[in-house]
């Protein structure tokens, strides 16, 4: 991972200065703000956060990746927001990004964390920001919204695993230095595929003499390599299926009458059970098997003939694609409760107030927003996967809806093994078809207990994006502030 040799360096700038229209803020409080560094345009806002009426700067800019040589690989597009520390304190910084691979930080940064966040299409306060419990800095990796590859040689390095650690790691180092936040505690929060980026880059970071506080992991598991114990990671997706199912209302009437004790009792079986099963399904009579069988359609509200009776494995795809097969719908990826096609007029209104937003507020000019105002760049489907072999197996699982088509390197684990004070936060969505809370459960408890001791675990009545369902993003807003701002740190 060392092998490209990044270094940093102040990119171009993208316009010059401009002040958004705020509400008004006294003089003193705007002069406290941090400054923008070179090359990035600044304006001054507010927002309500937090029960409070809260001063922060909006910084946008970029910084570009050089390798060793000095020959330029990309200029990658931040948005950082800062405020001002209480005295005495060093307010914590947070680097921002989501998946994909190939996916702009336009998640994270306006269904969740931002000050700003998407309601009904346009921006509004987002009460539940962590900019309250630390500062914030969303990155676009190279080849999304406005960060781009500076060659077709340059995106074959960055389009990859391993390249994509090493110039997140860099970048990470070069804005530091140019704000001068070297001793800010540093956190690290990545969605989805984006925790793969969080883990390795902490590993990375650590490696290199950098403090790493914390990092956080939302829908993507916990990256620590191949799974030992794969007929329990498989057999712990059932809770999810079941609330799925629950929440379609395709159990046994008695099952539905109690949810929570329906849910609780998949999850006894499926560890009981199924488990057992999966580890060796050539072992059962032909009585054991079918209980198996009859025990898999109770829980997951399938018929049984759609069950692999030599494998009992019911794979994620299987199962979306099952659950509603007489309507002839199939269960969404990141959220199984839903079936419909995405909203395409509020989709159209999202990017609009998104474009709005980087060109009218924040004042940038330069450039086009690569998914908005034009078309995606080929990072996804050009994506090398390069910190592990990809075997027959690995594509199939891939196929079938398990992840990624080779698995990740242990990260997580010699990260917290080499900074002994660093924390990890993991939250899953209970309706998501590519993570498990009890599979992240069970995995935690098999880890070494001071490994174990630093790692925090939440589960949430959402899907992948959690922070989207009903009810839910006050509560993970305040969770994941809780975890970025020990009382020493508060702003």
């Amino acid at each position: 991972m060392r092998g490209l040799g990044l270094t940093m360096a102040a990119g171009l700038a993208l316009a010059g200065c401009t002040t958004a229209r705020t509400e008004p803020q006294s003089a003193a409080a705007a002069a406290a703000l941090p400054e923008c560094a070179s090359g990035a345009v600044g304006t001054r806002q507010t927002a309500a956060i937090g029960g409070s009426e809260m001063a922060y700067r909006v910084c946008a800019g970029t910084l570009a990746v050089r390798d060793a040589a000095g020959v330029l690989l990309a200029e990658l597009f931040y948005t950082a927001y800062l405020a001002t520390p209480k005295a005495g304190h060093t307010r914590p910084i947070s680097f921002v990004w989501n998946g994909g691979p190939g996916a702009d930080s336009r998640l994270l940064h306006f269904h969740a964390l931002g000050p700003k966040t998407l309601e009904d299409g346009a921006l509004a306060d987002n009460s539940a920001s962590p900019l309250a419990a630390s500062d914030l800095v969303f990155l676009d990796p190279a080849g999304t919204g406005f960060s781009r590859p500076a060659s077709d040689a340059a995106a074959a390095r960055l389009y990859s695993t391993t390249g994509d650690l090493a110039a997140t790691a860099a970048f990470i180092r070069a804005f530091r230095e140019a704000y001068g936040r070297e001793a800010a505690p540093l956190y690290l929060i990545g969605e989805s595929f984006g925790t793969w980026r969080a883990a390795g880059v902490a590993e990375m970071l650590i490696d290199d003499g950098v403090d790493v506080a914390g990092m956080a992991l939302i829908s993507g598991g916990i990256p620590l390599g191949e799974e030992s114990d794969r007929p329990l990671m498989r057999a712990l997706s059932l809770p999810n299926r079941t609330a799925t199912a629950l929440a379609l209302g395709r159990l046994d009437p008695a099952l539905q009458a109690e949810p929570e004790a329906t849910l609780a009792a998949a999850e006894r079986w499926a560890s009981a059970v199924w488990y057992p099963a999966l580890r060796d399904p050539a072992a059962l009579s032909s009585d054991a098997r079918a209980e198996v069988i009859a025990g898999l359609a109770r829980y997951h509200g399938l018929p049984p003939e759609r069950i692999d009776a030599e494998t009992l494995w019911i794979s994620p795809r299987d199962f979306r694609t099952g659950l509603l097969a007489e309507r002839g719908a199939t269960l969404d990826i990141f959220d199984m409760r839903e079936t419909r096609a995405e909203d395409a007029a509020a989709q159209a209104a999202e990017e609009r107030a998104v474009i709005a937003y980087y060109r009218e507020t924040l004042g940038v000019r330069d450039g086009a927003y690569a998914g908005i105002e034009v078309d995606p760049l080929p990072v996804g489907a050009e994506w090398g996967y390069d910190q592990a072999p990809i075997t027959e197996e690995s594509l199939a699982r891939a196929i079938a809806g398990e992840g990624p088509p080779s698995p990740s390197q242990p990260w997580t684990l010699r990260a917290m093994r080499k900074a002994p004070a660093l924390r990890t936060w993991v939250a899953a969505g209970l309706y998501d078809s590519l993570n498990s809370c009890a599979a992240n459960a069970a995995t935690v408890a098999a880890l070494p207990a001071d490994i174990a001791a630093r790692i925090t675990l939440r589960c949430y009545p959402g899907g992948h994006m959690m922070y989207d369902a009903e009810g839910q993003a006050e509560r993970f807003g305040s969770e994941l502030s809780a975890f970025l701002a020990p009382e020493s740190s508060d702003p």
